[in-house]
């Protein structure tokens, strides 16, 4: 008690100062993820899966059906969260009670680097334990089936990109798929590294403008003609290995981005980049950041020293108003609705990259649902009877809200 009771003072006292702080008592943090009005967090090296619901406050184990070995997340689909770890693919829509999905198709010799979902297909990609090749898989129904095989590249990670699908390769950088993945052409511009760090890809984002890569070099690159040139937008560059590991698209000015020398973030569309690392205990490994995500009002950030550090989001982008954002009309109907209803944006017909995530009285995020041409199908069939709150966001970016009865 005592030492649980000196966890919550600590989070309360570096609050106060402006700062990161550590927030989990689990040993958990290679992987983190916001999802469902949740913060999830997972060492993706044993069952300890953790969730919270009060910014990363307080954490209780969410593991219910994840395998001894762990999992990292990787990609929201429908209110569907995929999570793997080797050659195995989990989902849940809660956070918890996970369950395994067919992966015979996947050899044993693979393992999962990466997943991703692009004109509502959930795919996955692999690549060899030994040697070169990876491949990509697809969900038909409940099983993965092999859509495309490489025969030299090894991927990194895979991402949709404005409706496009992008790969980051460990010796090429970036390879782009202008059709779901089936065939592949090379998208780097005039970018041409010698050294092996700099063609290694880690991450990947991508606001309604501007493309983002960064890559083991400690080099963050970002693109505005959709990958035909690229320059440095930000660099920790020192001449070795030293990995610019996640970027998190917030809005269209917000971009958080994790590195091995600490929290990176633009509030201006990617124009400029500062670095704040106050609170960050170097000397326990804690500025060596893995993943990045944000909830309603903090950001939160797996480390690579197995904690979780969060910071208010108000410190960093100050002045930020969602009512400011909410400038497009929308309706639903039927409302109330009975297992079925149909919210629709006349604003977005044109649109291709929206969704509508949906809320229980609580707050907690219960449903995500894709739009296309301005309207989103929401199947309510396990649904419990209550008012939710829906919104509407438009490249990560809400621009409607309303109300819903379920009856």
């Amino acid at each position: 008690m005592k030492k649980l009771l000196l966890i919550i003072l600590s989070i309360a006292s570096f609050s106060a100062f402006s700062q990161w702080s550590a927030t989990t008592i689990y040993s958990t943090g290679e992987d983190c993820y916001s999802a469902f009005g949740k913060a999830l967090a997972s060492d993706a090296s044993s069952s300890s899966l953790s969730s919270s619901i009060d910014d990363g406050l307080t954490w209780g184990l969410s593991n219910t059906g994840v395998p001894s070995s762990g999992l990292s997340f990787g990609a929201i689909n429908g209110g569907t969260l995929y999570a793997f770890r080797n050659t195995a693919i989990y989902q849940s829509t809660t956070g918890n009670n996970w369950t395994a999905l067919t992966t015979s198709a996947i050899s044993a010799s693979d393992v999962i680097r990466s997943m991703a979902v692009i004109s509502g297909s959930v795919l996955a990609v692999t690549n060899p334990i030994s040697g070169s090749g990876s491949k990509f898989y697809q969900l038909n129904g409940s099983a993965f089936t092999l859509k495309s095989t490489m025969t030299t590249t090894l991927v990194s990670i895979i991402r949709n990109m404005n409706g496009a699908l992008w790969a980051g390769t460990t010796s090429t950088l970036n390879i782009k798929s202008a059709n779901a993945g089936l065939t592949w052409s090379n998208a780097n511009g005039t970018l041409a590294p010698s050294v092996w760090w700099d063609k290694y890809t880690e991450s990947m984002g991508a606001t309604a403008t501007t493309l983002f890569c960064g890559n083991d070099g400690g080099l963050l690159y970002k693109s505005m003609n959709a990958g035909a040139t690229w320059t440095v937008a930000y660099s920790i560059y020192t001449g070795v290995s030293i990995p610019v590991s996640d970027i998190y698209v917030m809005s269209a000015n917000n971009i958080l981005v994790a590195c091995d020398s600490g929290f990176v973030y633009s509030n201006d569309g990617g124009a400029t980049f500062q670095k704040n690392n106050t609170g960050l205990n170097y000397a326990n490994g804690e500025n060596y950041l893995r993943h990045i995500t944000a909830t309603a009002n903090y950001i939160i950030a797996s480390t690579s020293g197995g904690t979780v550090v969060r910071r208010p989001i108000n410190q960093i982008f100050t002045g930020v108003s969602e009512n400011k954002l909410l400038s497009i009309e929308s309706k639903v109907y039927p409302n109330p609705a009975n297992g079925f209803a149909i919210i629709e944006a006349n604003d977005l017909i044109l649109n291709d990259k929206c969704e509508v995530k949906l809320n229980d009285v609580l707050g907690r995020e219960v449903g995500v649902f894709e739009m296309k041409e301005g309207r989103a199908n929401l199947n309510l069939e396990n649904f419990s009877k209550g008012l939710y709150t829906f919104s509407v966001y438009n490249n990560k970016i809400p621009v409607s809200k309303g109300k819903l009865v379920v009856n």
